[in-house]
């Protein structure tokens, strides 16, 4: 094994430890699959890199799986050796010729005891898809993000010009979200329920869409999901989404999601990252229309 299976101590993450001893089976084939990764990867990971994946096994294969998949796809990393000497930085830095674009990572948790955590599923029992839960997940994640970036800013580590995207990962519950659309669509712009319209008469479908709703509702307070519908974001380029984790890397099933942020003023070039579904919003007369431009 290589290094990065060699922590050993008593506060590591249960599903590290399990593909790190697993001898056979899928728990072995993670292992493999990870350690062929972090071969790509290591140059241009953190220092901490891999006591960080063993405490945060979700986070950081999340991280690490954006960073490999630019690799493949032929795009520049920044190195860690160059990284470090500028001291903190975001998890990747992509060089695009003369830009940078800088990418932070985060796999949020299904989040604290109470009503706003996105509940267990239970197998062979019927539940209610916690949608508002995890609105809630997503749009604490990318304020959690957003925030982090102003600091680079103010310190100096980055310049406003350049391209930032905050990628979120839904793995750790990912068999309780509804991705179609995706979570984004539906967190950081206000579409509410879905709804048809239909002719009484004839029981035909004359129209279909999207309710008007402004908030998530919550017992604490609502929370606006209007952030790519305002300027209040524009440092943001756009929002990476993912259902995908070491569970299922299907991406057939769980695609790589990218949603342009059309207040940006640091836009990042439409069709440039390697993703499967790329989201564009513009805004007419009376509302607002959103195209998958790799459909």
């Amino acid at each position: 094994m290589t290094e990065i299976f060699g922590i050993h101590s008593a506060d590591l993450d249960l599903g590290y430890v399990n593909i790190r001893d697993a001898p056979t089976g899928p728990e072995a084939e993670m292992r493999d699959l990870i350690e062929n990764m972090w071969k790509v990867y290591r140059p241009y990971s953190d220092p901490d890199f891999c006591s960080g994946i063993a405490r945060d096994l979700d986070g950081r294969f999340w991280e690490m799986l954006l960073g490999y998949t630019l690799l493949e796809a032929g795009h520049e990393l920044l190195p860690a050796s160059k990284r470090a000497a500028d001291g903190g930085q975001p998890d990747l830095c992509v060089i695009d010729g003369e830009q940078r674009i800088w990418i932070e990572a985060i796999a949020p948790t299904r989040g604290g005891a109470g009503p706003d955590q996105v509940p267990n599923l239970e197998f062979g029992v019927a539940a209610v898809i916690p949608i508002q839960q995890t609105r809630l997940r997503l749009t604490s994640a990318f304020w959690t993000k957003y925030s982090k970036f102003l600091r680079y800013i103010e310190q100096g580590v980055i310049s406003p010009d350049d391209k930032k995207i905050v990628a979120i990962s839904g793995s750790r519950f990912a068999m309780q979200i509804l991705d179609d659309p995706p979570l984004p669509l539906t967190s950081l712009f206000p579409a509410g329920n879905e709804v048809v319209t239909v002719d009484r008469a004839t029981g035909e479908v004359v129209g279909n869409g999207f309710q008007h709703q402004p908030v998530i509702e919550r017992e604490g307070g609502s929370i606006p999901r209007t952030a790519f519908t305002q300027s209040d974001f524009e440092l943001i380029s756009g929002v990476l989404w993912s259902r995908i984790g070491l569970g299922n890397l299907a991406r057939d099933v769980r695609p790589l999601t990218m949603v342009h942020n059309p207040f940006s003023i640091c836009p990042v070039e439409h069709g440039w990252g390697p993703w499967d579904r790329e989201y564009v919003a513009r805004e007419t007369e009376t509302e607002w229309v959103i195209d998958n431009i790799r459909a």
